[in-house]
């Protein structure tokens, strides 16, 4: 059995199990609406109790409702989501099946089918939807791992991009990476195949469009070996898709994932958190306010400009942790930094007051920041939001980071915070950006709780 089958045989199972635990579910629905006496107790069918006949009526436009849906989200797409991607699908599965569902029963003037039976069968389909992917991509992990090993990734391209790759990969450890530079002929390129047992093989542009390559294609194509072509880095990162509208294959880049229904979701939920953080913090903050007005003279907040979306500049609030006017002093002291000529950041930086040094090391000197996000200056997660001097060190690949709005925490937080370095925090916040999920949203803010109490990087 190769992968392709094994592949196949995945999606077939996983398709039909959809559909069985979506039929399962309306079942059950109808069964819990008219006749759980718990259920009926509390909310009584106001129109009696149907015949099942009526609503098996409805049941084909159910099932079509669910295929389309289920295709629709990317159930079937040749891709494993992780358990929080999954999570954020299925809801946007039930909601654009809830949308269906309501549509057809409005429309279907034969009979008036029960809006808390169609709520029933929205949420028994998202219980069902997780809990069978959830299984289901697991035993595809375990079963694939088990008969095959890890997949083994060839690439094969010149030096200077062997170590992005790698850097940029290095979070991957469900595969294997090989990697071969130096190409003199073209048993170089099959003997590195054989040799590794290579399962899919990425050649960069410049090498597969070389005669030498072209020769060896067929023999590649021959050995049932998925090929890929990596264009150029920045292009890999990003969604691309063929467009032909101009008659010929072209490589088309699209817009980053972070705009129409995903920009909304995550909008809200910044609301929701910030004014949960608000709520929880009101008397701790008050407190607060207080050791900072007793510890030092100056302001209790920090208002400090800072680069935002699109380069516009905005006023970001923090709880002061530095003596007065501190920041006057910036360039003087970028030389003494520990994160390299273009961060300032100091391991015992004399500006830091008692109090300042408590609250930095437990990042609540960023609360008010909340402030911020409701504002819709900042969101929850995001790129930094660094200082006008910092943006002064900007190369025009380095302004991408402006696409999004700067947010609270990020992967450079969870990735050792005040100890990564300039360059390597550019390519963590490039990454968040052409990579965006609201799993991956969900991911950083728990990773950011063990970060803040490992006070790893915090100074």
């Amino acid at each position: 059995m190769s992968r392709k089958i094994l592949w196949r045989i995945f999606i077939i199972t996983k398709f039909f199990g959809d559909i069985l635990l979506s039929l399962l579910g309306f079942f059950l629905a109808y069964e819990i609406r008219f006749y759980n006496k718990i259920f009926t107790h509390y909310i009584p069918p106001i129109k009696g109790i149907p015949p099942i006949e009526k609503y098996y009526n409805f049941l084909p436009f159910f099932i079509l409702a669910c295929i389309f849906t289920y295709s629709y989200c990317g159930h079937y797409k040749k891709q494993i989501l992780s358990f929080l991607d999954e999570f954020i699908t299925n809801i946007k599965t039930i909601f654009i099946l809830g949308i269906l569902l309501f549509a057809i029963s409005f429309f279907y003037r034969s009979y008036e089918y029960s809006r808390m039976f169609i709520s029933l069968v929205l949420s028994l389909n998202f219980i069902f939807l997780t809990t069978w992917h959830t299984l289901i991509n697991s035993l595809y992990k375990k079963y694939s791992k088990y008969l095959f090993g890890k997949p083994k990734i060839g690439f094969i391209c010149k030096e200077d991009k062997i170590e992005k790759i790698k850097r940029y990969l290095k979070d991957e450890k469900y595969v294997k990476k090989f990697f071969l530079k130096d190409i003199n002929t073209k048993d170089d390129i099959l003997n590195f195949v054989k040799s590794k047992n290579i399962d899919e093989l990425v050649v960069d542009y410049e090498i597969f469009s070389s005669a030498l390559f072209q020769d060896i294609l067929p023999e590649i194509n021959f050995m049932d070996i998925s090929l890929k072509v990596l264009v150029s880095l920045p292009i890999r990162l990003s969604e691309t898709m063929i467009d032909e509208t101009l008659g010929i294959p072209v490589v088309s880049l699209r817009h980053i994932s972070l705009v129409g229904f995903n920009l909304f979701l995550k909008r809200t939920i910044d609301i929701i958190i910030s004014i949960l953080v608000f709520t929880i913090f009101v008397i701790p903050g008050i407190f607060i306010a207080l050791l900072i007005k007793l510890d030092s003279k100056g302001q209790i907040f920090f208002i400090h400009k800072r680069v935002g979306y699109n380069g516009k500049v905005f006023n970001c609030i923090k709880f002061r942790t530095m003596v007065k006017d501190a920041h006057k002093v910036w360039w003087n002291l970028l030389k003494y930094s520990d994160r390299g000529d273009k961060v300032l950041k100091l391991k015992d930086d004399p500006r830091v007051t008692r109090v300042g040094k408590w609250l930095r090391k437990w990042s609540i000197d960023e609360i008010p920041q909340f402030f911020n996000v409701l504002k819709g200056d900042m969101s929850v997660v995001g790129p930094r939001p660094q200082i006008v001097e910092e943006t002064s060190f900007y190369d025009s690949h380095s302004k991408k980071r402006l696409m999004v709005l700067p947010g609270l925490t990020g992967l450079w937080q969870i990735s050792g915070r005040a100890d990564i370095g300039f360059n390597e925090m550019i390519d963590l916040d490039l990454y968040y950006l052409e990579n965006w999920t609201l799993g991956m949203d969900l991911k950083i803010i728990l990773k950011t709780i063990f970060a803040v109490f490992s006070r790893k990087g915090a100074y």
